[in-house]
């Protein structure tokens, strides 16, 4: 490297390692168990990839401050050739493996091209082992570069844009950051993979390497906002554990109910049963069907609509829905909940307070579900016979449902 390099050279390079150091940090502190996407199997190679990269670069600024012995001088160039090699290799693994999940792609044919690309290197170190020198290793890091280091760029790009239309789904956010970092790994490729290294960018009078470091700080800033996606993955498969949960309890609610609910709904079916035998008999007898007819019609429909009533309450109250603000009168949720406790009410003592109130912005359901649950709780804390009271109220801005209870 020419003295001329050094002054810049040195702080140049330790940030540009420093980048791909903290990008292998970023995924290594991420926690990534449980979830589901692909992209949490494949980012542990990106890691590797980070580490020995940035490692490579190090060596680099390591040789430009000029220090240690000259006869090391070879085998850190070798260390520094060997490392840049493995973080391509771990760049192809992080793509294939990202690419595996995929469908409609054909990544079996990259097994047989990159051990292909990879001789190419190999065979020229080969053939000049016995005059290895600074020249020969600077001829295979080229290589290295437009082989295998080209097609990991492109590759990881590919995989990255199009896993972005993956997690759409979950973050548009995230999927954009994706495509972002995916277009990073592209112009990457063209900057460490095509254009060698301490070259001048023409009509810029720029080194390349300010390019790549530039590059590399966009991918790992891009790609650190990307992973967030894990954090949204956790938040959106909690939320749906939550609402399965609050619907196995409205489940158990229905189970402690159901009893109750049995024995009221029964009761107008038998008093329906009884009506029509009834009106069989009379029938039967060449009683005239006048007579009594529109009274027992009507206690028929009376309990009809009593049975519809407690039926419709225990299936609205049951179904899961969105959770949908609407206008609802509490003291018409507080007569449905107490009309859900069916039979159980009758072995306590329970009134009722319900002064108007103006409508509310909420979830009936879930507000039914909550003085369900505060009733159930009442009654198993309560003895047979207790008090148990409710009452409505609106003070001021506020709108209180109150329950007191006592021994009675």
């Amino acid at each position: 490297m020419p003295a001329s390099h050094c002054p810049t050279g040195v702080p140049l390079y330790f940030f540009y390692g420093l980048t791909f150091i903290f990008l292998g940090l970023a995924i290594a502190v991420k926690d990534m168990s449980g979830s589901k996407l692909r992209l949490a199997d494949s980012l542990p190679s990106l890691a590797i990839f980070g580490f020995s990269h940035g490692l490579h670069e190090w060596l680099e600024c390591y040789l430009l401050l000029g220090y240690g012995n000259a006869s090391l001088l070879l085998p850190i160039h070798y260390l520094k050739l060997l490392t840049l090699v493995v973080s391509f290799l771990f760049l192809n693994h992080f793509a294939i493996c990202l690419l595996r999940s995929q469908p409609k792609i054909r990544w079996q044919w990259l097994r047989v091209l990159i051990p292909l690309l990879l001789v190419f290197p190999g065979m020229h170190l080969f053939l000049s082992w016995e005059n290895l020198d600074l020249q020969t290793i600077r001829q295979a890091d080229i290589l290295a570069r437009l082989t295998i280091g080209n097609l990991g760029g492109i590759l990881a790009a590919f995989a990255l844009i199009r896993h972005g239309r993956v997690v759409e789904i979950l973050s548009r956010s995230a999927a954009l950051h994706f495509h972002w970092a995916g277009i990073g790994f592209a112009l990457y490729a063209l900057l460490a993979g095509v254009i060698p290294s301490h070259a001048m960018i023409p009509f810029l009078a720029i080194q390349v390497e300010i390019f790549r470091s530039l590059t590399a700080a966009l991918i790992t800033y891009f790609l650190v906002k990307a992973m967030n996606v894990f954090n949204i993955e956790t938040r959106k498969t909690l939320e749906q554990q939550i609402l399965h949960l609050a619907q196995a309890e409205k489940l158990a609610a229905v189970g402690k109910l159901a009893a109750g609910i049995a024995h009221e709904i029964n009761n107008p079916l038998t008093n329906i049963s009884l009506n029509v035998e009834l009106l069989k008999k009379d029938l039967q007898d060449g009683a005239k069907p006048e007579a009594g007819l529109e009274k027992r019609f009507a206690a028929i429909e009376r309990n009809i609509g009593r049975a519809s009533r407690i039926a419709g309450e225990l299936l609205h109250f049951s179904r899961q829905k969105e959770d949908t603000l609407v206008p609802i009168d509490l003291n018409e949720i507080v007569s449905g909940s107490l009309t859900l406790l069916g039979s159980k009410r009758q072995n306590y003592r329970i009134e009722t307070r319900l002064l108007p109130l103006p409508p509310v912005m909420a979830v009936a359901v879930k507000i039914e579900e909550v003085l369900l649950n505060v009733l159930l709780n009442a009654m198993d804390a309560s003895p047979l016979g207790g008090l148990i009271t409710v009452s409505t109220r609106c003070q001021g801005l506020e709108i209180l449902v109150v329950g007191n209870w006592g021994r009675s």
